[in-house]
């Protein structure tokens, strides 16, 4: 997270873009064939057979990840974040066990995964606007931490 992001001054929920950490190692792969083939077009030589059989092994290797599907090659077709719109979510209050049928019941919230206490991701369906999405889900969790802290203090005053 940035550091310019302002202190808020009651509570909030800070959006910020989710980044698939697998899509940087596809970006490498493609850096890697884009060498070979300038290799290949400047006529660049490797010391021996057996370093430039290394390097083209390493290239043709099909990155895998392993899910509950089963072991699932990486490749750009492959990558969550070209299918769904991932948002993460953090706040300044402690995500309860109530958040997770608050997030849920937002319209155009299609996942939801609650990763610590203080952050949370969402990703928004195709036909919906992400900002409203998110000012809903926002607008929701601040009432009900609102409400919440009212209620106790109000049980605790009689």
């Amino acid at each position: 997270m940035s550091e310019s992001i302002p202190i808020p001054s009651g509570y909030n929920v800070y959006w910020e873009k989710w980044v698939d950490a697998y899509e940087t190692d596809i970006e490498i792969v493609e850096e890697d064939k884009a060498f070979d083939e300038e290799e290949s077009e400047f006529g660049i030589s490797f010391e021996s057979m057996e370093e430039q059989e290394e390097i083209h092994q390493s290239i043709r290797s099909v990155k895998t990840i392993f899910t509950p599907f089963g072991v699932l090659p990486l490749t750009e077709h492959s990558l969550a974040s070209n299918y769904f719109k991932f948002w993460v979510g953090h706040t300044n209050f402690k995500i309860t066990k109530p958040f997770h049928n608050i997030i849920s019941n937002i319209q155009g919230v299609e996942t939801l995964d609650i990763f610590t206490p203080y952050r949370f991701r969402i990703s928004v369906g195709k036909l919906f606007r992400d900002r409203d999405v998110m000012g809903n889900i926002k607008n929701a969790m601040v009432s009900y931490v609102k409400g919440e802290l009212d209620g106790r203090f109000k049980s605790e005053r009689a």
